[in-house]
């Protein structure tokens, strides 16, 4: 006995769903497009919900700790607030509350700048190495929420985004 084949509405892959009815309804645009934009956007809310998760077993969200990731990975554990928003992706105000809520917890300081009395610098501290480095063995632990993928797999997945972001000018 054959089973019968799933009917669109309980296809159990959304991606799948999505591409039936656009080929169905014959819509207009960029199918392939579409169908990459929702199957990255679904990837990253799975891989953001696990991160987040564990990070805050940490007392931290992920603003927080790639804030002080990228304060621990910079030369000197210092770095301008208006720069760490820029490599963060995030407007100022969000790298400035993220500051305010790691420095009230002793995790950073500000100083200002030696030159420029506009600028504010941010430097990790040895409690916001010791907790960034305790997130990054969860988050490690959880394979950065990316379970089941192959070290193949996700080095192809780096380097496609990569060449994908410096195509658009994120270098």
């Amino acid at each position: 006995m054959t089973e019968a084949p799933k009917l669109p509405d309980t296809a159990s892959d959304p991606v799948d769903w999505a591409r039936h009815y656009w080929e169905q309804q014959g819509l207009d645009g960029d199918e392939q497009r579409f169908l990459a934009l929702t199957s990255l956007l679904r990837y990253q809310r799975i891989v953001t919900d696990a991160v987040d998760a564990e990070l805050r077993t940490h007392g931290l969200n992920m603003t927080d700790y790639l804030l002080l990731m990228t304060l621990q990975l910079s030369e000197t554990g210092t770095r301008l607030i208006s720069s760490l928003a820029r490599n963060l992706l995030v407007h100022a105000t969000t790298a400035t509350l993220a500051t305010d809520r790691l420095e009230q917890r002793g995790m950073l300081q500000r100083s200002p700048h030696p030159t420029d009395r506009r600028a504010t610098c941010v430097t990790i501290s040895d409690l916001g190495r010791k907790t960034a480095d305790k997130a990054t063995r969860g988050l490690t632990g959880i394979d950065f929420g990316m379970q089941g993928s192959s070290d193949a797999n996700i080095n192809r997945l780096r380097n496609l985004l990569t060449t994908m972001r410096h195509s658009l000018g994120d270098a």
